[in-house]
């Protein structure tokens, strides 16, 4: 049991702290902002992320809501309703859940102008998407018998989940008074990984003897899961990542900005990992079964046998592998913001994520308005992926320190929620504004 213990913490820990860039990409709040863009420059002199405090985030993201997976009996129990999943359901959706924790965060601004402001630190990182076809839930759903001599294959399911250690180095610089650039650059350390390289699950049943022939290969790589059974040293899996941004003041009123983050990989070392494998594409052959002068003794004995049968045939190999590389899933932001008057702010934002197969893009809407000098409220409308999502939160800057707590979607119906985060941080800035 023990050695599931890290990956359930890992699993746990990416869904407390889903990570959300796009309320207070534009917001006062200089820690969400130089997340999101290498290029933002502080206002003050010296910048402290408070360790463990800086940003948290708990959230869920997923296709899915509770009312379309499940339906309420006439006795008021609650039931998986698989035609309600099938027609919900998307090709190119995906279940995703992502986190960043800051553990160290110091900047601060250097030159004659102080127009560069160079900064350090260590995050913790977890990435997690998992993705099932609705393909699946439809055979579930009307059984073989609506399929006969027709091949069902399931090859679009996925799981590709990363957890890692980012120590982190940036600079951005004020090249003008019109632009600033950003570059940060990252040493990766791999925590856990789990790697679909190929899954795939066929059956297919004959019209006139009802034979069902299953097929199934499967190659999944992992590291950092089972740590009894391997010597895990995390300081083995090494890689390397940067971001870059700018921000061009147009004019007084326009900001335009744009970032490409997480770009990079890691490598596994081939100590650390194992694949679990069919080797090769496995067939068996189900031919139903027989009952003879009703002994109940007989079919279960039958059962029996080709449950060892179906074990031996489709037996999942687990062994050391040579090392391999998985890429991290990079972000791309574009944005403007345009400055109304000196209360009133709006912004359109465009972020799209990689993932292993397909991107997952969002299109957002934001408002700030300053209703202090040290208190500001935000808003936004966004569509993720289809999904409508409805934020908003503030930022509150007393003297040094600034605090920041944003929410989305808490209001509305939970049973309908597909998309749900509250954002927490606290940092301490110091020095004059510029």
């Amino acid at each position: 049991m023990k050695k599931y213990i890290f990956a359930f913490i890992t699993i746990l820990y990416s869904s407390m702290h889903a990570q959300s860039i796009h309320t207070g990409y534009h917001s006062n709040a200089f820690i969400l902002k130089s997340a999101s863009n290498p290029a933002s420059i502080p206002e003050s002199n010296f910048v402290f992320g408070v360790s463990g405090l800086s940003n948290i985030s708990v959230g869920l993201q997923s296709p899915l809501s509770f009312n379309e997976v499940f339906q309420k009996g006439q006795d008021d129990s609650l039931r998986v309703h698989f035609p309600s999943i099938v027609s919900s359901l998307d090709d190119q959706d995906a279940f995703s859940f992502g986190g960043r924790t800051n553990l160290l965060n110091l900047g601060f601004r250097v030159g004659y102008d102080k127009n560069f402001f160079i900064y350090f630190g260590d995050e913790v990182v977890v990435d997690v998407n998992a993705k099932i076809s609705s393909d699946i839930f439809e055979y579930l759903t009307k059984g073989n018998a609506a399929f006969l001599d027709r091949q069902m294959n399931f090859d679009k399911e996925r799981i590709d989940a990363i957890s890692y250690n980012s120590l982190y180095l940036g600079s951005a610089v004020q090249v003008s008074d019109e632009l600033s650039l950003g570059l940060r650059l990252k040493y990766l350390s791999g925590i856990s990984s789990i790697h679909t390289e190929k899954l795939l699950l066929g059956f297919h049943t004959d019209s006139e003897f009802y034979q069902t022939t299953l097929t199934a290969d499967l190659l999944i790589r992992s590291s950092g899961l089972d740590l009894d059974a391997i010597e895990f040293d995390p300081t083995s899996n090494n890689g390397f990542a940067l971001d870059v941004g700018a921000i061009y003041q147009a004019t007084d009123e326009l900001e335009l900005s744009f970032a490409l983050t997480d770009v990079g990989s890691i490598n596994w070392a081939a100590e650390n990992n194992e694949y679990h494998t069919t080797d090769g594409e496995k067939t068996f052959l189900f031919e139903g079964l027989t009952q003879s002068s009703g002994q109940v003794e007989d079919l279960e004995k039958q059962m029996e046998d080709i449950a060892d049968s179906l074990a031996n045939t489709m037996e999942v190999n687990t062994v050391n592998d040579v090392s391999y590389t998985t890429n991290l899933n990079s972000n791309l932001i574009v944005s403007g913001k345009y400055q109304l008057t000196d209360k009133h702010g709006f912004s359109l934002l465009f972020h799209s994520k990689k993932l292993p197969e397909s991107r997952i893009n969002t299109y957002a809407v934001g408002y700030q308005f300053q209703l202090a000098k040290s208190f500001e409220i935000l808003a936004s409308y966004k569509n993720f992926n289809g999904i409508s999502n409805i934020g908003g939160g503030f930022v509150w800057s007393p003297g040094p320190i600034q605090w920041h707590m944003l929410a989305e979607n808490l209001v509305l119906d939970v049973f309908d929620l597909k998309n749900v985060a509250l954002h927490f941080g606290l940092s301490l800035n110091f020095g004059r504004d510029r």
